[in-house]
């Protein structure tokens, strides 16, 4: 009988506890990177406790991984704008030609640092880029640090990629290694690796963060630091759902912006920085492009942009004015 009194008291006080933690406002938050990512452990999940913990609880996240039904990259938009998830953590570029204005600040020797690149895109978003996100609430743009060239072969200028076998992660970088001379290959991140084992490709444009998260400078041995374009990131909320939120937890929200900003500007330099060690202590070779031959090179690719631009302009009327504005807000902060 004490027995079945203690089991009987066990439950009462699980179920009472449960029932005093369930929050308000359960929350989906979904991600196109894995569990074990930095993105979802140093940054999207440190955001969540801080919403939590300054709601006092009445919001709880779960969040919804890589390899879950929630994952798929190529889903995150669609998820978070129909109400699938309330939050969504993606990539613009991810279905290529969705969002077509916020990826030109991806195009060629276009931005220098990511602290400058993310606080222009915050700039541009209202007046600019919103269209591309319509259905939500845009809680934070970012951008890496600019992409590094990796290869099997020594280099030391982009020239010497002519009739190499490159990964092209853009269209626009595809442009640019076909004016170059290259042969641009294209395939996500996670093939990489394999492919250039297998010598289906030879190099590899890309910033150094992903380099280091798949372990790529064991298949490339030599890099050059040319620090051509960039990767824009995005995070989101359903509109519908920010909308019927109480306006003391929207504030909360709204005042989690300036974290936001400021863990990814710290997180893309700190990993490509851990990333560039990593190469240089398995004795990897490292060349930085000088920044005079940047400039030159930028010269070299305006054809190219330019003539992506005008592509662009066919269904987007404004891009030509989109970019004009990217490159002049960048300039505020660099």
């Amino acid at each position: 009988m004490k027995i079945g009194k203690v089991i009987f008291a066990a439950t009462l006080a699980l179920l009472g506890g449960s029932a005093a933690s369930a929050a308000e406002y359960e929350l989906k938050m979904s991600l196109m990177f894995p569990p074990t990512h930095f993105i979802q452990t140093r940054a999207m999940e440190p955001w969540a406790k801080m919403i939590e913990q300054k709601t006092n609880g009445r919001v709880h996240f779960t969040i919804f991984s890589a390899g879950s039904a929630l994952g798929d990259a190529t889903k995150q938009f669609d998820q978070v704008r129909s109400g699938v998830v309330d939050v969504a953590v993606s990539i613009p570029a991810i279905p290529r030609g969705r969002h077509p204005r916020t990826t030109l600040m991806e195009l060629p020797f276009t931005i220098k640092s990511s602290k400058a690149g993310t606080l222009a895109l915050m700039d541009l978003y209202d007046k600019y880029l919103k269209a591309d996100f319509p259905g939500t609430v845009m809680l934070n743009m970012t951008i890496t640090e600019p992409s590094a060239v990796h290869t099997k072969q020594p280099i030391t200028d982009l020239d010497q990629l002519k009739g190499v076998r490159v990964r092209a992660p853009t269209p626009s970088v595809t442009a640019m290694l076909n004016a170059i001379g290259a042969t641009p290959v294209g395939m996500p991140p996670t093939q990489i690796y394999e492919s250039a084992e297998r010598g289906v490709i030879d190099g590899n444009v890309m910033p150094w963060g992903p380099v280091g998260a798949f372990k790529l400078y064991e298949v490339f041995h030599n890099h050059l630091n040319a620090r051509i374009d960039a990767v824009t990131m995005y995070t989101l909320m359903n509109e519908n759902r920010y909308k019927s939120l109480p306006p003391d937890i929207r504030k909360v929200i709204d005042d989690s912006r300036p974290f936001l900003v400021d863990i990814w500007t710290k997180l893309w330099k700190e990993t490509d920085d851990a990333a560039i060690e990593t190469a240089r202590k398995a004795g990897n070779k490292i060349v930085d492009l000088p920044d005079a031959r940047r400039d030159e090179w930028r010269v070299k690719m305006k054809p190219v942009v330019d003539q992506y631009i005008a592509e662009q302009s066919k269904t987007v009327p404004n891009s030509r004015e989109i970019y004009d504005a990217m490159v002049a807000t960048l300039k505020k902060y660099e």
